[in-house]
């Protein structure tokens, strides 16, 4: 299954399924970004990849056992 991807581009931080062009959601402040990537993830019940600004990953953290509340 594909993964949320939370990434930097054109100084905004983006949301998006991995390998898809589609933004889920768009963001300026990143804490922000990544909570909704959390969100996305864990409804979705898949991994959420955080990458940095420099497009290096940072961490990634599995929500497909996460029961959705």
């Amino acid at each position: 299954m594909s993964a949320v991807e939370t990434y930097r581009s054109h100084n905004m931080w983006h949301n998006r399924m991995q390998d898809e062009e589609t933004d889920l959601s768009v963001h300026v402040i990143r804490t922000q970004a990544i909570a909704e990537g959390r969100t996305w993830a864990r409804s979705r019940r898949c991994d959420h990849i955080v990458r940095n600004a420099d497009g290096t990953i940072e961490s990634v953290t599995s929500y497909a056992d996460h029961a959705v509340s």
